[in-house]
């Protein structure tokens, strides 16, 4: 039986994993304006599959140099199928679809209680055990995000969108799972496989809902430069972010990595500082002081799981019989 190691307790300490999830953070923050930009020539799921199409050729061609293989292990192929799914498939096409039926505001302050589910999943789980100071913590970063949104021209309004709403705090959930479904996984066969298999897994079941907008987009309008978002898009906010997000749970534990990402519309204001030159107002810039705390005190607030906790979590699923063949 393969069992996952635990988390040491140096990986409490800042070093180059933090610096790769804050890679990830900064590319996914900038992201947004390539996505923006691109939307308008694309329908939006017609701009999801093929992006995630375009990923998913770079991370099968990243494990096929790694020379790790295809192979999983048949009692690990329907876990990691319905992990894939709750990414590639499920949270894209929740979240794409409620932003057309919400605020932008709402939208990304619905999207910042992604960390705080998946504390409460590890948690239940056994992966991981949060002290009074990572609860705190976790608070502290929701309110950064809020005053980061509030003190902006984003709008909120819960009211008159709550279809669109409840989509995003879907995704937010299914974020969530597939965040703490990869960290037993990564342990098992590494980043690299673990992201590239369940994108491989979720991908065609994408393809597959894009359908209708693939046939309904009028290919013959989209420009040159919004083709370069999409592989830009699928290469570096997908492939190589999966990959890395897959090796911050590995690394550091599922909710200190999920927690990086309330840093992502700290580089999206930066971005649009610097290349739009929007300026951010004082209230965005405490909202990012705010939020930065709040993510380092979560970052030395959440401990691995003990070895006891382990033992107790992993008799559980045996008595389940999940995923234990």
């Amino acid at each position: 039986m393969n069992k996952a190691p635990s988390l040491s307790s140096s990986s409490t300490a800042f070093g180059t994993t933090d610096l790769l999830l804050l890679l990830t953070s900064f590319i996914w923050g900038t992201n947004y304006a390539v996505i923006k930009f691109a939307l308008e020539d694309f329908l939006p799921l017609a701009f999801s599959g093929p992006r995630f199409f375009v990923a998913s050729l770079c991370m099968a061609a990243a494990l096929a140099i790694s020379r790790q293989g295809f192979k999983l292990e048949r009692r690990h192929i329907l876990p990691m199928f319905l992990f894939g799914l709750s990414s590639s498939t499920i949270n894209q096409s929740l979240v794409t679809i409620g932003m057309t039926y919400t605020k932008a505001g709402n939208a990304a302050l619905i999207l910042c209680t992604a960390p705080i589910f998946t504390a409460i999943f590890s948690r239940i789980k056994k992966h991981e055990t949060f002290t009074r100071r990572a609860v705190i913590g976790l608070i502290i970063a929701f309110a950064g995000m809020a005053l980061i949104i509030l003190a902006g021209t984003k709008e909120l309004n819960f009211q008159e969108s709550w279809i669109g709403d409840l989509m995003m705090l879907a995704g937010a959930i299914f974020w969530a799972i597939y965040t703490i479904g990869t960290g037993k996984y990564a342990h098992i066969y590494g980043p690299i496989k673990t992201a590239t298999m369940m994108m491989l897994m979720g991908t065609p079941v994408l393809l597959l809902v894009s359908t209708p907008m693939l046939i309904e987009q009028n290919w013959a309008t989209v420009r040159p430069i919004s083709w370069a978002g999409l592989v830009a898009s699928g290469v570096f906010s997908i492939a190589l972010s999966f990959i890395l997000w897959n090796q911050g749970v590995r690394k550091i534990g599922a909710t200190r990595t999920a927690i990086y990402s309330n840093i992502q519309p700290i580089f999206a204001l930066l971005a649009a500082w610097l290349m739009l030159h929007e300026t951010p107002t004082a209230g965005q810039l405490a909202g990012a002081v705010v939020t930065l705390a709040g993510i380092y005190l979560v970052r030395g607030g959440m401990l691995p799981a003990t070895s006891q906790q382990e033992e107790e979590a992993e008799e559980e699923e045996i008595n389940l019989g999940l995923g234990k063949g």
